[in-house]
C-alpha cells in the first residue's frame, strides 16, 4: 500500500510524535522517581498526556520551522 504525499506526512509526524514522547518521559520519569513497582502505571499516564501535548504540536510548530529553515536553504 503506497500513501500520497500527505498522509506520508501526517503518518510521519503522528509516529515521531508518538516516538518522542514515549523515549523522553520514560527516561525524564525514570530518573525523577527510578523505577517502582508502578513505574509503568505512572509512565502511561504521563505518555498519554504527553502525546495530548506533541501531536498537536508537530501539526503547527513543525511545518512553522520547515518553512523557516527552507527560508534559510540557498
Amino acid at each position: 500500500m503506497k500513501l500520497t504525499k500527505s498522509q506520508g506526512t501526517v503518518l510521519f509526524v503522528l509516529l515521531v510524535s508518538i516516538a518522542m514522547t514515549a523515549v523522553m518521559s520514560f527516561g525524564i520519569l525514570l530518573l525523577r522517581i527510578g523505577w517502582r513497582a508502578d513505574f509503568l502505571k505512572i509512565w502511561l499516564g504521563d505518555f498519554l498526556v504527553g502525546c495530548c501535548l506533541s501531536i498537536p504540536t508537530g501539526f503547527t510548530v513543525v511545518p512553522l520551522i520547515k518553512k523557516w529553515v527552507d527560508g534559510l536553504i540557498e
